[in-house]
């Protein structure tokens, strides 16, 4: 089982939706990296060796977006930011409410809850 940028890559999917696994690639990307690395439509994990796999994720990092992990911490450090400074948004994260302005009224209602049986 391949693996790139930390992502396992199954042997028996088709290779395009394995690919669009990787956090900050989606289905679009994943068709253009396959492409650009020499793999058909149909191929499948099983057929990626060692090299192909090497070749293919050189891509994937060549790409000006942060991928993987990277973009994981990039995200939580934008909102732990946001926590830190107290702002209407960070609160909101903290809070486990809705951040972007949907209405609570009606929705909404089961994340706070689950917040407060995490603790």
């Amino acid at each position: 089982m391949p693996f790139i940028i930390g992502t396992s890559i199954p042997e028996d999917k088709v290779l395009v939706q394995s690919i669009a696994h990787i956090y900050g690639i989606g289905l679009s990307q994943s068709k253009i990296l396959c492409k650009k690395a020499g793999f058909g439509s149909d191929s499948r994990g099983i057929h990626v060796t060692f090299s192909k796999g090497k070749n293919l994720e050189n891509l994937a990092e060549d790409t000006p977006l942060a991928l993987g992990a990277d973009l994981r911490r990039f995200q939580n450090d934008k909102i732990r930011r946001l926590c830190v400074l107290s702002a209407y948004r960070g609160v909101r994260h903290r809070k486990g409410l809705p951040v972007r302005g949907q209405r609570t009224h009606t929705n909404a209602k089961k994340r706070p809850l689950l917040k407060m049986n995490a603790k």
